[in-house]
C-alpha cells in the first residue's frame, strides 16, 4: 500500500515537472472505486475463476483510490479545493464518495491484503474524520436547501449521506469482530434518517417543479434502491434485525429496484428516439459508476443473506437464487461497457487536447 502511494506521488511530482500543472478529478470520481472495489470483493469471487484476478481488480481499485486521494489533497493544498469540492451546493454531496470509497479500500485490504494491515488503523481514524466533516456540510447544506428553498436540482446523489455511513458501519464490522452493538444501531439510525430526508427532498422537486423523464431523471437516483442496499447489508452483518424483518426489507428494496430499472429503460428508449443511440446512451459520465456500484450493494445485500440464513420460503429462496445465479453476468457486462465508455472518452480527451496544441502552434 505504501509502494501504490508513493509511486502515485512520484507520478504527480513528475507529471507536474514535464507539464507544469496537476491532474485534478472530479468530485464524484470516487464513484469508480465504489463499483469496482464492492464488486472485485462480492460479485467477482462467484465466478468460477481463480480468486487472483479479483484481486488484481481490488489493487486496480486501491490504486485508482491513491491516485485521487492525491489529487484531493494537491487540490486542497493549491486552494482550488473549494472551488472544484466545495463551491456547489449539490456537489458537495459528492464528497460522500470519498468516504466509501476509503471504505471499500480499507475492507479491500483486510481481505485481500492482510499484510498491510499497519495501513488499517490509520485509515479506519481519517476516513472516521472525513465521515464527520462530510457529515456536518451535508447538514449545513440540507439547511440551506430547506431554508432558501433551493430543491429545484436536487436528485439522488444526497443518498450519498446514508451510502457513506453506512459504509463507514460495514468498515468498523469487516475491521473489528463484534463490534459494539450501540454504535452499530446508531449508524444504522442516522442511516435511515438520512434516507427518509433524502426521499423527501427528492420527491418535493419532482412533485414541485416541472421536469421532463429524458433530461432531469439523473444516474444518481439509482440510489435510491442502492442506499437501501447498503443498509440491508449492514443490518445483516449486524443481525439488529430478526429473519422476517430482513426478508420483508429484502423484498422492499427489490421493488423499488425494478421499478426505478422499469423507469430507466423507459428514459433510455426516449433519449434513444430523440438524441440517437451513441448520443443518447454511450456518452460517459462519472455519475454513472454510481449505477454499478447500487446493483452490486443489490447483489451483495442478496449474497450475505444468502450466506447468513436458512430462508425457507421457496419463493424468495429461488429469487434470490436467481438474482445470484444471473445478476453477476448482468454487472460484469454492465462493468465492462463502463470501462469501454471511460477509455473512449479518455481516448477523445487526450486526442482534443493535441488537436488544440497543434492549433495553437
Amino acid at each position: 500500500m505504501l509502494f501504490i502511494i508513493g509511486f502515485i506521488l512520484i507520478f504527480f511530482l513528475l507529471y507536474y515537472l514535464f507539464s507544469k500543472r496537476v491532474i485534478l478529478v472530479e468530485t464524484v470520481s470516487a464513484a469508480i472505486v465504489m463499483a469496482i472495489g464492492v464488486f472485485s470483493l462480492n460479485v467477482g469471487p462467484n465466478f468460477n475463476v481463480d480468486v487472483i484476478w479479483f484481486k488484481v481488480l481490488a489493487l486496480i481499485a486501491i490504486s485508482i483510490w491513491s491516485f485521487f486521494m492525491v489529487s484531493y489533497v494537491i487540490s486542497f493544498i493549491t486552494k482550488r479545493f473549494k472551488a472544484l469540492h466545495y463551491q456547489h451546493l449539490i456537489g458537495r454531496f459528492r464528497i460522500g464518495t470519498w468516504v466509501a470509497s476509503t471504505s471499500v479500500t480499507v475492507i479491500i485490504i483486510s481481505k485481500y491484503f492482510p499484510l498491510f494491515d499497519r495501513v488499517i488503523i490509520p485509515l479506519v481514524m481519517i476516513n472516521t474524520l472525513l465521515w464527520l466533516f462530510f457529515l456536518a456540510i451535508s447538514i449545513r447544506a440540507m439547511i440551506k436547501i430547506f431554508i432558501n428553498k433551493l430543491g429545484k436540482n436536487v436528485n439522488g446523489i444526497l443518498f450519498l449521506t446514508t451510502v457513506s455511513t453506512q459504509s463507514l458501519l460495514l468498515m468498523y464490522n469487516n475491521v473489528w469482530a463484534n463490534f459494539n452493538l450501540y454504535i452499530n444501531e446508531i449508524l444504522i439510525a442516522i442511516g435511515f434518517l438520512f434516507y427518509f430526508l433524502c426521499i423527501f427532498m427528492i420527491m418535493k422537486r419532482y412533485i414541485k417543479y416541472n421536469w421532463k423523464l429524458i433530461d432531469d431523471w439523473g444516474a444518481p437516483n439509482c440510489m435510491f434502491h442502492g442506499a437501501l442496499s447498503i443498509i440491508g447489508s449492514t443490518i445483516v452483518i449486524t443481525e439488529v434485525f430478526s429473519l422476517s424483518n430482513v426478508l420483508i426489507f429484502w423484498s422492499v428494496v427489490l421493488v423499488i429496484f425494478i421499478v426505478h430499472e422499469i423507469i430507466e429503460i423507459v428514459r433510455g428508449l426516449l433519449r434513444v428516439r430523440q438524441y440517437g443511440f451513441i448520443e443518447g446512451l454511450c456518452v460517459y459520465d462519472h455519475s454513472q459508476w454510481s449505477r454499478i456500484f447500487t446493483f452490486c450493494m443489490f447483489y451483495t445485500f442478496t449474497l450475505k443473506i444468502n450466506i447468513n440464513y436458512d430462508i425457507s420460503s421457496a419463493w424468495v429462496a429461488s429469487g434470490q437464487q436467481a438474482i445470484l445465479a444471473y445478476g453477476k453476468w448482468v454487472i460484469a457486462m454492465l462493468l465492462i461497457i463502463e470501462i469501454g465508455l471511460l477509455i473512449h472518452a479518455l481516448w477523445n480527451s487526450q486526442r482534443n487536447t493535441e488537436i488544440a496544441i497543434q492549433n495553437n502552434v
